[in-house]
């Protein structure tokens, strides 16, 4: 954990990354988390990422959220993403060690943001199960995108 603290650190090209814990790993309707990224460069196009730690015992292949954005001019933006935790066996593409499953998702390649300032992601859960056991944490990040190699 702190090597992955320390990489993303000297990362240049990371302009936000954060993550939330989910109290007592049962993640309701109404606790949606928040995260705040600093554009300072339009020039520029960003990847989006939603981070999530889930239990190994997560009873779903998939996790549905809702991500409202809001723009530094006050303008709003809502989005219902499936972010895909498996493949059809049950196997899942997450990193897991002991009961912690850690995956980063990506909900958005090569955007770009109209305005310098501050973009306020706030991220829940949509479910059919409120509320939706096993989830750990859930986190967003904001990168500079890079030409593929």
């Amino acid at each position: 954990m702190l090597m992955a603290l320390f990489l993303t650190s000297c990362d240049k090209s990371v302009v936000m990354e954060k993550n939330e814990i989910i109290k007592n790993d049962s993640w309701d309707y109404a606790d949606s988390k928040t995260f705040v990224a600093e554009i300072t460069d339009t020039a520029v196009n960003y990847n989006l990422y939603v981070n999530l730690r889930h239990s190994f015992n997560f009873e779903w292949r998939n996790l549905w959220v809702k991500i409202e954005t809001t723009f530094p001019d006050g303008r709003q933006f809502e989005k219902r993403i499936n972010l895909i935790l498996s493949d059809p066996d049950g196997v899942w593409y997450a990193d897991c060690l002991g009961d912690n499953c850690d995956i980063q998702t990506s909900i958005q390649e090569n955007a770009l943001f109209p305005k310098v300032g501050k973009y306020t992601f706030k991220i829940s859960q949509d479910m059919r199960v409120n509320p939706l056991g096993f989830v750990k944490s859930v986190g967003m990040r904001v990168e500079k995108y890079t030409e593929p190699k």
